[in-house]
């Protein structure tokens, strides 16, 4: 399981980067064209999307790599950022193609599992005095 936990580390990382470069491309989009209230609204929403993505699973990355007592609980709402994006293209249709959605979709869900799955080791281990 561990192994499993530390290359979701890093797929959080990776999504932290991808969601940044995203929201980078949306805003250059924005600011390049001119567009109707409702559009810079879809825009609007993309973008907070974007940075949410972003911050909770770049927070995740980092307090499991520091193996921080709050690294649990970021993971866990990582997965579900994850299972989220799955979900975004049945919200919000679009005609562009965002990327693999089911990857997203699996990628919560062992996320989801892993994490939330009782660590034997803090079981086993006796306090010491």
């Amino acid at each position: 399981m561990q192994l499993i936990r530390k290359v979701l580390c890093w797929i959080f990382a990776i999504t932290s980067l991808i969601y940044l470069a995203d929201l980078y491309r949306i805003i250059l989009y924005a600011i390049n064209q001119h567009f109707p209230p409702s559009v810079l609204h879809s825009l609007l929403i993309a973008a907070l999307f974007s940075v949410a993505v972003a911050a909770i699973s770049g927070v995740a990355w980092w307090t499991i790599w520091k193996k921080t007592s709050s690294a649990r609980g970021w993971a866990i709402a990582a997965s579900i950022m994850h299972i989220l994006i799955f979900l975004r293209q049945f919200i919000f249709p679009s005609r562009a193609v965002w990327g693999h959605h089911a990857g997203a979709l699996i990628i919560g869900i062992v996320g989801l599992i892993a994490f939330l799955w009782p660590d034997k080791q803090r079981e086993f281990q006796q306090p010491s005095r």
